[in-house]
C-alpha cells in the first residue's frame, strides 16, 4: 500500500452573526492517509457526496502533495507550516516539542489573535496533541445516551485478538511490540451504529463541541476535527460496505515495479502486514487485495457522511 496523502485538509467558514467577517469561525478538517479516491477527484467508484459537495463549493487543489509519507512528520509539517527538513521530523518515535520546543502551531497562532480553539479526534499525532499551548479550551468528552467505543474494533472477538496479539509480542519483543508489531484485523463490517466506531464517535462530540462554541459567542472559535480512517485498520458499519457492489470495484491495473523503477519508491506495507489474516511476505491473493480495496473505499465513504 502506497500513502499518496497522509491527511488531506479541508478548511470550512462558518460565519457567525456576532463578528465581523475579518474574524470568521473556522472548522478544520483532517482525514488521515486519504488518497485522491473522490469523486471530486475523478474516481470511477468511490461515493462521496459531501466531500464532493464541499469542493465544488470551494477550491480544489488538484497538486496537493504530503509533506512526509508517515502520520506524525506530515502533521507536525501541517500544524506549523514547516517542512521536515525543518523540524527534523522524519518518524512517528519522536514528539513535536521534543525536537521543536518553541515552534509556533496554528492553533496558536489562531489563540494569539483572539480565538478559542478546541479539537476532536487525530489532529496531530499521538502525544504532540495536548500540550498545553496549541489548544485554549477542551471539547466535549462524552454525551449521554453514546457509550464511546471500548477498542478499534466494534466486534469483542477481534479487539480480544488484538489484546492476544500484543501480549504475545510483548512476550517476544518487550517495548518494541508497541510500535507496530500487533494488531487485529485490517478490516471489520459491523452491523452498528456510526458511533460505534471511534471517528462517528468523535464526529458526535465535535457537534456537540461546536454547538457550544457557537453558544458562547464572545470569541471567534478555530475548532479541528480529525478522522483517523482510511488509516488503518478499515473498520466502518456494514451499510457504507452495501454502498458498493463488490463486483464493480476495479483493481490496480499495474501491479509490478517500474522497470529501472527507484527501490525508494517502492513501500514494504509494514503497517499492513502487521495485520492479523496478511500474509508477512509475498503477494496478496486477488480475493484479498479485492475485499482490502472494498474496505478502504467502505471506510471512505463513512468518514464522507461524518463530514455531511
Amino acid at each position: 500500500m502506497i500513502r499518496l496523502l497522509t491527511t488531506f485538509c479541508l478548511g470550512l467558514l462558518l460565519q457567525s452573526a456576532g463578528f465581523a467577517a475579518e474574524k470568521p469561525n473556522v472548522l478544520f478538517i483532517a482525514v488521515d492517509d486519504l488518497r485522491p479516491e473522490l469523486g471530486c477527484y475523478g474516481s470511477p467508484i468511490a461515493k462521496s457526496p459531501h466531500l464532493d459537495q464541499l469542493a465544488a463549493d470551494g477550491l480544489l487543489f488538484n497538486r496537493a502533495y504530503c509533506q512526509q509519507a508517515i502520520c506524525r512528520p506530515s502533521r507536525a509539517s501541517l500544524m506549523t507550516g514547516a517542512r521536515p527538513d525543518t523540524t527534523g521530523f522524519y518518524h512517528n518515535y519522536v514528539s513535536l516539542r521534543e525536537l521543536q520546543p518553541n515552534i509556533l502551531t496554528l492553533p496558536e497562532h489562531f489563540i494569539a489573535n483572539g480565538y478559542e480553539a478546541a479539537y476532536c479526534g487525530k489532529i496531530f499525532h499521538q502525544g504532540d496533541t495536548d500540550d498545553g499551548r496549541s489548544w485554549s479550551r477542551e471539547s466535549v468528552k462524552r454525551i449521554n445516551g453514546i457509550r464511546k467505543p471500548r477498542g478499534p474494533y466494534a466486534l469483542p472477538e477481534n479487539n480480544k485478538m488484538k489484546a492476544d496479539n500484543m501480549k504475545n509480542m510483548l512476550a517476544k519483543y518487550g517495548e518494541a511490540a508497541r510500535k507496530g508489531l500487533a494488531a487485529g484485523p485490517a478490516y471489520e463490517k459491523a452491523d452498528v451504529a456510526d458511533t460505534g466506531y471511534i471517528d462517528g464517535y468523535n464526529t458526535a462530540l465535535a457537534i456537540a463541541t461546536l454547538k457550544e462554541l457557537v453558544k458562547d459567542d464572545d470569541k471567534p472559535f478555530f475548532l479541528a476535527m480529525g478522522y483517523k480512517l482510511p488509516h488503518l485498520n478499515w473498520c466502518a458499519p456494514s451499510k457504507y460496505w452495501d454502498m458498493y457492489d463488490a463486483a464493480d470495484i476495479p483493481m490496480a491495473g499495474e501491479t509490478n515495479a517500474p522497470e529501472n523503477g527507484a527501490a525508494m519508491g517502492l513501500h514494504a506495507s509494514f503497517e499492513l502486514r502487521t495485520r492479523a489474516g496478511i500474509p508477512k511476505i509475498g503477494p496478496l491473493s486477488p480475493e484479498l487485495s479485492h475485499t482490502l480495496k472494498h474496505a478502504y473505499l467502505a471506510s471512505v465513504s463513512y468518514v464522507d457522511a461524518q463530514i455531511g
